[in-house]
């Protein structure tokens, strides 16, 4: 059957099976391809590979990024469409796309190739300025919070002062209604319960 003559859907899984072996094929020789730098006949110029290699795409990438504060803070601003109807709105394609994620193990398989000394030289990039200035910026969001829950926890402990706690199984019977009394209120702040 030529290609002219499938159906839609056979090209794109035709071509979706192709480009994993691809794919493949570029992960198990990483670093060992050449870039196919080809140079024309009696002409100067180099000609490049298919795309750019790594180095120039991370090299723009990085000062494209380091630019774009300001456009970034505007569009952050100024949403095109009200962000928190929007994700309300697409509620079911979230659900959809995590069940797919947990159907192909998404996490698992990100979490096995996560780089530790990576992580931690941003951490150390970053330094105790980013995590202080994270949570300086959102003062007005953690005393909203605290406000919220302090009088929860209040009750709470009012409700656990009031248990017997004689012997070791009224102990133990206090310490598993304080950890179901921190779920509930958990659940009554996110609207569960």
């Amino acid at each position: 059957m030529s290609d002219e003559t499938k159906n839609p859907f056979e090209l794109i899984q035709q071509f979706q099976d192709d480009f994993s072996k691809d794919l493949d094929a570029v992960i198990e020789n990483s670093g060992s391809g050449d870039p196919r730098d080809l140079a024309l006949p009696d002409n100067p110029v180099t000609i490049g590979g298919r795309v750019i290699d790594a180095n120039e795409w991370a090299k723009r990438q990085l000062e494209g990024a380091a630019g774009a504060g300001d456009r970034w803070l505007y569009g952050v601003l100024h949403p095109k469409r009200n962000p928190v109807e929007a994700a309300i709105a697409a509620n079911q394609k979230r659900k959809d796309r995590l069940a797919q994620s947990e159907k192909e193990e998404k996490w698992l398989h990100s979490m096995e190739r996560v780089d530790q000394d990576e992580t931690y030289k941003t951490i150390e990039a970053v330094g105790p300025t980013g995590y202080t200035a994270g949570i300086a910026a959102r003062t007005g969001k953690i005393k909203k919070r605290v406000a919220e829950l302090q009088p929860m926890v209040e009750a709470l402990a009012k409700r656990l002062d009031d248990m017997p706690q004689d012997t070791e199984a009224q102990r133990e019977a206090k310490m598993i209604a304080s950890k179901r009394g921190m779920q509930e209120i958990g659940r009554k702040r996110r609207g569960i319960s």
